[in-house]
């Protein structure tokens, strides 16, 4: 996605001291370079976003609300609310799924989350099994 073009943000709920130092060792075990430069945005929370940062107001308004999606495109990505319409979020949380779908964009949920369990499965556009079955979605739709 990244070689077509395509802005990608991270939102967590988790606290930045946490959430951070989880993807940098995930990025470092995949060796993946820094996700700082990877991510176009990286949204957590407890730290306020600024640019060339990550962070969120997210501790005030986790998910389920909708301020880490719409912080995520409308602040970190720089999509304005009128092309809502071309972002997609991508969770396996119901939460997650509930905060993209109050944020007004499509949602792609993850099978291997709490969504079905949760009973929000039917807000989700599209259903993968798989993170790889997204380019089918993004590239292709």
């Amino acid at each position: 996605m990244k070689k077509e073009g395509i802005k990608i943000g991270l939102v967590t709920s988790g606290l930045y001291e946490k959430a951070m130092p989880e993807i940098f060792s995930a990025f470092k075990q995949l060796d993946m370079g820094n996700p700082v430069d990877f991510y176009d945005s990286i949204i957590t929370a407890g730290q306020a976003l600024r640019k060339g940062q990550t962070g969120t107001l997210g501790e005030l308004a986790p998910k389920p609300h909708p301020w880490l999606y719409a912080e995520t495109c409308r602040v970190g990505l720089g999509i304005p609310f009128e092309r809502r319409h071309k972002v997609l979020g991508i969770e396996d949380s119901s939460a997650g799924v509930v905060s993209i779908k109050l944020a007004g964009f499509s949602c792609c949920g993850i099978s291997s989350g709490n969504i079905e369990q949760a009973g929000v499965g039917d807000l989700c556009d599209y259903k993968i099994d798989n993170l790889m079955q997204i380019l089918d979605i993004v590239l292709y739709v």
